[in-house]
């Protein structure tokens, strides 16, 4: 159809915006597909002031795109929520997504209405979470030390830092051990990701890097007579200057002699020795500023046994205010430390003290009373590898907490994607009505996974994956119901039983991926205008 135009807006309508808005999302197909799996390629993005990019996470690579066209930015959308809401699985929600796109236009052509085809997708996206839930998943009861350790192994297989899998995944394990909290009223589990930091080094090899006991921060003593380590230590955090009072702008305090002025001064001194002294009554020996402090103050600090540390970051001072169980205070007051409300303003912690690597200061805090923490140390030739590194591991950490919070397991290697292809393949058989056609074709998108996996991997068996569907036909007699856990083996060219050989993902994040696409696929489908509005 031809655009209709006005005077206020110029419209677009008709199986022409549809094909049009497929085609956009089709590059976005292209542009990543190489970057699923263990065995992909990176990619190297240079914006316009040329830093430079490389990375294989999708979510990552959808945010370095200038992208302009209102349907591509659903998918960059849809990858930046699933890398929020799992933290893995974002380039293979996006390649479901648009394969879903991909067979629907097919259809539309072939004279079924999308009506029809979005009904059918619901029903099978339900059926499919339905699936993973109550067939597909394994439950683990009890905190289970080796299998975190294979769901972290198995994230990071496919970033920068799978050439030390073990290390790196049992570095994230133990992180996210240290943060992990019960709650009292029930049996769940809850884990404070933001506690933990990364310090990123440059020099030296990657597997330099380390975990590190305790909370890290970038930063030192004021002056190097405060004392080295205390213990304990009772910290304040403070996101504002440390200095003395000062009169509101405009206004001035003239004096004709010089004798009055001595006393504002002697007066402004006084109020801030009041402040430092009840800091040390009330039992306070840290003290933690997102900004600078005087000169007079510092001396004040040291005169009452107080280590002070300024120009810390405003994240770090987050983080250890929440380790610590305290609250970053914006004023300088003195009415607030009073010994009554005193736990509220300062949190406790086992010591504090400096530590020196590589020509760096930085303040280790250990023991915190809410939550301990812990740091990770990377070390790495450049920036761009530690930045790609730091991502992967907040990535596993992502996936860590997932499967810890919900304590269920899907194998992995294309292992689930192909048992639902088989089980959708049955359910469109037995729907009598118009959806039977778009729920087969359902199935077979979910096929794109395993198929991109194997052309990634270079894998020349052209059999493998009909190998892997019969495995999966004959997983519904009770003999062969392991075989529901069979996938793909990309290091070898082979099937494998992938619960036995540690290849294993949280269910959430099939679940969510799997709605995620659906529902971004859906939105598109569902657009038949395209409106835009003149200046």
């Amino acid at each position: 159809m031809k655009p209709e135009t006005n005077q206020n807006y110029e419209n677009l309508s008709g199986h022409k915006i549809r094909e049009q808005n497929i085609k956009e999302c089709l590059k976005i197909f292209d542009l990543i597909k190489t970057s699923l799996g263990p065995i992909s390629m990176d990619k190297l993005i240079i914006n316009e002031l040329g830093d430079m990019i490389v990375t294989n996470d999708g979510a990552n690579i959808l945010k370095c795109l200038e992208i302009k066209h209102p349907a591509t930015k659903i998918l960059v959308n849809l990858a930046n929520q699933q890398d929020e809401e799992v933290g893995d699985g974002t380039t293979s929600v996006v390649l479901l997504a648009s394969e879903l796109l991909k067979r629907a236009d097919v259809m539309i052509k072939n004279k079924i209405h999308s009506s029809v085809i979005i009904s059918a997708f619901r029903l099978a996206m339900c059926y499919s979470s339905y699936i993973i839930r109550e067939k597909l998943s394994l439950n683990i009861d009890n905190y289970n030390f080796k299998v975190l350790l294979n769901v972290a192994k198995t994230s990071l297989s496919s970033k920068i830092s799978g050439i030390n899998a073990k290390k790196f995944s049992t570095f994230t394990l133990e992180a996210v051990k240290s943060v992990k909290n019960s709650e009292n009223y029930s049996k769940k589990f809850k884990c404070q990701l933001k506690i933990i930091n990364f310090i990123k080094i440059e020099g030296q090899g990657i597997n330099m890097s380390r975990l590190a006991d305790g909370c890290m921060i970038s930063g030192q003593k004021i002056i190097p007579e405060m004392s080295n380590q205390i213990s304990p230590a009772r910290i304040i955090c403070f996101d504002s200057d440390l200095k003395r009072s000062r009169m509101k702008l405009g206004v001035q305090i003239e004096g004709k002699f010089n004798k009055n002025i001595e006393k504002i001064v002697k007066k402004e001194t006084e109020i801030v020795k009041k402040k430092v002294l009840k800091l040390a009554i009330t039992g306070i020996n840290v003290v933690l500023t997102s900004k600078g402090i005087d000169d007079f103050i510092v001396k004040l600090f040291h005169k009452n046994g107080i280590v002070a540390v300024r120009r810390v970051s405003l994240d770090d001072l987050k983080r250890i205010a929440i380790s610590c169980g305290t609250k970053v205070q914006k004023v300088f007051h003195s009415n607030k430390f009073d010994n009554k409300k005193k736990s509220v303003y300062f949190g406790v912690a086992e010591e504090i003290f400096e530590q020196d690597l590589n020509n760096f200061k930085f303040m280790m805090i250990r023991g915190c009373s809410f939550c301990p923490g812990n740091s990770i140390l990377l070390r790495g030739a450049n920036t761009y590898l530690l930045e790609e590194m730091s991502r992967s591991l907040v990535d596993s950490i992502s996936v860590l907490k997932r499967t810890i919070e919900g304590k269920k397991l899907v194998a992995g290697g294309g292992s689930c994607e192909t048992a639902l292809s088989i089980l959708l393949e049955k359910l469109s058989n037995s729907v009598p009505s118009r959806e039977q056609l778009p729920i087969s074709e359902y199935g077979e998108a979910l096929m794109t996974i395993p198929k991109i996996l194997v052309d990634n991997a270079g894998i020349n068996d052209l059999g493998i994956l009909a190998k892997l569907r019969v495995l999966h036909s004959a997983s519904s007699s009770k003999k062969n119901y392991k075989c529901r856990y069979y996938g793909l083996d990309l290091s070898n060219g082979r099937l494998q039983n992938n619960i036995l050989s540690g290849i294993i993902e949280p269910a959430m994040s099939k679940i969510k991926s799997i709605q995620m696409a659906t529902e971004a696929a859906i939105t598109i489908l569902r657009i038949d205008d395209f409106v835009v509005l003149k200046s």
